[in-house]
């Protein structure tokens, strides 16, 4: 999902000048501070917990409402990759197509239902703090002779070959901040630059 099928960097980006521009300099500040500070508790995203305890920190700031509207209210279609959905339609030509998400389970189901995923992969959004701890879950839930894992992160593609072998495909998609990470294990199938790509990949190429 993020910095896969959207561009959750500049989703980012574009939250921090928003919330400059609603609060004092040392507010937005707090806000990222409170952001991080959730991230390291829950080892997820949790917006909706950084809001909260936002307020607790701030309880007489006069644009907490408008904070609050302008994290819960993005517009997420507007991030989504070019041809991100051309590419969910095209893998529903070889095969049932689902997203495997980290993040709480309030704001990120909410993010790929506003931004047509949950729509486009026909109600196939699992959603967990650590989705490479679920891999049998999500074999008991999507029974197939053969996966096709794609994401942004080739630490967890490696999880994913580690575990399922040559049961899997992995392909790296080199977007976002975590393009250039390095990490032991597999290395991906397949790597392209940009979700688009997987349009012109020969199906055959996907495996199984």
């Amino acid at each position: 999902m993020d910095n896969t099928l959207l561009d959750n960097d500049r989703v980012k980006q574009d939250l921090g000048q928003a919330v400059s521009s609603l609060v004092a300099a040392d507010r937005a500040s707090r806000f990222w501070s409170l952001y991080e500070e959730v991230r390291e508790e829950e080892g997820v995203v949790d917006l909706p917990e950084t809001l909260r305890r936002f307020r607790r920190a701030f309880p007489e700031e006069p644009r907490a409402e408008d904070v609050d509207r302008t994290v819960l209210t993005v517009a997420f279609e507007r991030y989504l990759y070019p041809r991100a959905m051309d590419v969910i339609a095209r893998l529903w030509t070889i095969g049932a197509v689902a997203i495997l998400s980290d993040g709480d389970r309030v704001y990120q189901p909410a993010k790929i239902a506003r931004a047509g995923l949950l729509v486009a992969t026909r109600g196939n959004v699992l959603v967990y703090e650590h989705k490479e701890d679920h891999l049998a879950e999500v074999e008991r839930r999507f029974p197939a002779r053969h996966y096709v894992h794609v994401d942004d992160r080739g630490a967890l593609l490696a999880r994913t070959k580690s575990g399922l072998g040559s049961r899997a495909t992995t392909i790296h998609v080199r977007q976002g901040h975590y393009a250039s990470e390095r990490w032991s294990g597999p290395l991906p199938d397949l790597v392209v630059e940009r979700i688009a790509d997987l349009l012109t990949i020969d199906a055959a190429r996907f495996g199984g």
